[in-house]
Protein backbone atom coordinates (compact mmCIF):
# COMPACT_ATOMS: atom_id res chain seq x y z
CA UNK A 1 0.00 0.00 0.00
CA UNK A 2 1.03 3.57 -0.51
CA UNK A 3 2.31 5.66 2.39
CA UNK A 4 -0.81 7.84 2.24
CA UNK A 5 -3.12 4.84 2.66
CA UNK A 6 -1.14 3.63 5.68
CA UNK A 7 -1.09 7.14 7.17
CA UNK A 8 -4.82 7.76 6.73
CA UNK A 9 -5.83 4.36 8.05
CA UNK A 10 -3.48 4.83 11.01
CA UNK A 11 -4.95 8.28 11.65
CA UNK A 12 -8.42 6.75 11.77
CA UNK A 13 -7.27 3.97 14.09
CA UNK A 14 -5.64 6.44 16.47
CA UNK A 15 -8.63 8.77 16.45
CA UNK A 16 -11.28 6.13 17.07
CA UNK A 17 -9.66 3.33 19.08
CA UNK A 18 -9.75 4.07 22.82
CA UNK A 19 -6.29 2.62 23.42
CA UNK A 20 -3.27 3.73 25.38
CA UNK A 21 -0.26 4.98 23.45
CA UNK A 22 1.71 1.72 23.55
CA UNK A 23 -1.22 -0.36 22.31
CA UNK A 24 -1.98 2.27 19.66
CA UNK A 25 1.59 1.99 18.33
CA UNK A 26 1.41 -1.82 18.25
CA UNK A 27 -1.98 -1.75 16.50
CA UNK A 28 -0.69 0.78 13.94
CA UNK A 29 2.16 -1.58 13.03
CA UNK A 30 -0.22 -4.53 12.77
CA UNK A 31 -2.52 -2.39 10.61
CA UNK A 32 0.37 -1.73 8.22
CA UNK A 33 1.06 -5.43 7.96
CA UNK A 34 -2.62 -6.27 7.35
CA UNK A 35 -3.03 -3.59 4.68
CA UNK A 36 -0.01 -4.96 2.84
CA UNK A 37 -1.95 -8.23 2.44
CA UNK A 38 -4.70 -6.46 0.46
CA UNK A 39 -4.12 -6.62 -3.31
CA UNK A 40 -2.67 -3.29 -4.43
CA UNK A 41 -0.25 -1.70 -6.87
CA UNK A 42 3.09 -0.35 -5.65
CA UNK A 43 4.89 2.33 -7.63
CA UNK A 44 8.35 1.10 -6.55
CA UNK A 45 8.88 -0.59 -9.93
CA UNK A 46 7.48 2.25 -12.05
CA UNK A 47 9.88 4.42 -14.08
CA UNK A 48 8.47 7.55 -12.35
CA UNK A 49 8.75 5.98 -8.89
CA UNK A 50 10.68 8.92 -7.41
CA UNK A 51 7.91 11.33 -8.43
CA UNK A 52 5.23 8.90 -7.17
CA UNK A 53 7.05 8.60 -3.82
CA UNK A 54 7.42 12.38 -3.45
CA UNK A 55 3.72 12.94 -4.18
CA UNK A 56 2.69 10.09 -1.90
CA UNK A 57 4.66 11.41 1.07
CA UNK A 58 3.55 15.01 0.42
CA UNK A 59 -0.11 13.97 0.27
CA UNK A 60 0.34 11.91 3.44
CA UNK A 61 1.77 14.81 5.42
CA UNK A 62 -0.76 17.32 4.10
CA UNK A 63 -3.73 15.03 4.73
CA UNK A 64 -2.69 14.03 8.24
CA UNK A 65 -1.91 17.59 9.33
CA UNK A 66 -5.08 19.02 7.76
CA UNK A 67 -7.41 16.36 9.13
CA UNK A 68 -5.80 16.46 12.58
CA UNK A 69 -6.20 20.23 12.79
CA UNK A 70 -9.63 20.57 11.19
CA UNK A 71 -11.16 17.67 13.10
CA UNK A 72 -9.22 18.41 16.31
CA UNK A 73 -7.96 14.83 16.52
CA UNK A 74 -6.09 13.56 19.58
CA UNK A 75 -2.31 13.34 19.51
CA UNK A 76 -2.43 9.53 19.47
CA UNK A 77 -4.12 9.76 16.04
CA UNK A 78 -1.10 11.57 14.57
CA UNK A 79 1.22 9.11 16.30
CA UNK A 80 -0.74 6.17 14.85
CA UNK A 81 -0.67 7.74 11.37
CA UNK A 82 3.08 8.22 11.59
CA UNK A 83 3.79 4.76 13.00
CA UNK A 84 1.55 3.08 10.43
CA UNK A 85 3.37 4.86 7.59
CA UNK A 86 6.93 4.56 8.92
CA UNK A 87 7.55 0.92 7.92
CA UNK A 88 7.53 2.08 4.30
CA UNK A 89 10.88 3.77 4.96
CA UNK A 90 12.07 0.18 4.76
CA UNK A 91 11.50 0.22 1.00
CA UNK A 92 12.65 3.79 0.37
CA UNK A 93 15.73 2.51 -1.44
CA UNK A 94 13.41 0.98 -4.06
CA UNK A 95 12.66 4.45 -5.43
CA UNK A 96 16.35 5.37 -5.68
CA UNK A 97 18.89 4.19 -8.23
CA UNK A 98 21.38 1.62 -7.06
CA UNK A 99 21.30 -1.57 -5.08
CA UNK A 100 18.41 -2.70 -2.93
CA UNK A 101 18.88 -3.37 0.75
CA UNK A 102 17.60 -5.87 3.26
CA UNK A 103 14.00 -5.40 4.39
CA UNK A 104 13.32 -5.20 8.12
CA UNK A 105 9.52 -4.99 8.32
CA UNK A 106 7.84 -8.42 7.98
CA UNK A 107 5.35 -7.46 5.26
CA UNK A 108 8.28 -6.35 3.09
CA UNK A 109 10.16 -9.65 3.30
CA UNK A 110 10.46 -11.60 0.07
CA UNK A 111 8.36 -14.57 1.34
CA UNK A 112 5.51 -12.46 2.77
CA UNK A 113 2.22 -12.81 0.84
CA UNK A 114 2.23 -9.14 -0.20
CA UNK A 115 -1.00 -8.35 -2.06
CA UNK A 116 -0.47 -7.52 -5.73
CA UNK A 117 -2.85 -6.14 -8.33
CA UNK A 118 -2.77 -4.41 -11.70
CA UNK A 119 -2.35 -0.63 -11.59
CA UNK A 120 -6.04 0.05 -12.24
CA UNK A 121 -7.40 -2.37 -9.66
CA UNK A 122 -4.61 -1.69 -7.18
CA UNK A 123 -5.02 2.07 -7.28
CA UNK A 124 -8.80 1.82 -7.01
CA UNK A 125 -8.56 -0.44 -3.96
CA UNK A 126 -6.15 1.94 -2.28
CA UNK A 127 -8.40 4.90 -3.09
CA UNK A 128 -11.35 3.09 -1.50
CA UNK A 129 -9.35 2.39 1.67
CA UNK A 130 -8.01 5.97 1.89
CA UNK A 131 -11.36 7.62 1.18
CA UNK A 132 -13.09 5.20 3.53
CA UNK A 133 -10.71 6.23 6.32
CA UNK A 134 -11.42 9.92 5.66
CA UNK A 135 -15.19 9.39 5.58
CA UNK A 136 -15.09 7.46 8.85
CA UNK A 137 -13.07 10.27 10.45
CA UNK A 138 -15.37 13.03 9.23
CA UNK A 139 -18.59 11.18 10.12
CA UNK A 140 -17.31 10.26 13.60
CA UNK A 141 -16.29 13.88 14.22
CA UNK A 142 -19.85 15.16 13.73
Amino acid sequence: MWVSVHALSGLTLGALAPLGMVLTVVCALVLHLLLDLVPHWDYTGHRLRTLWAFLDVAVSIAAVVTLALVLDLPGRAVVAATVSALPDLDVFDAVLPGSKHRRWFPSHWRGFPHGRASPLVGILLQAVVALGAIVILVVSAE
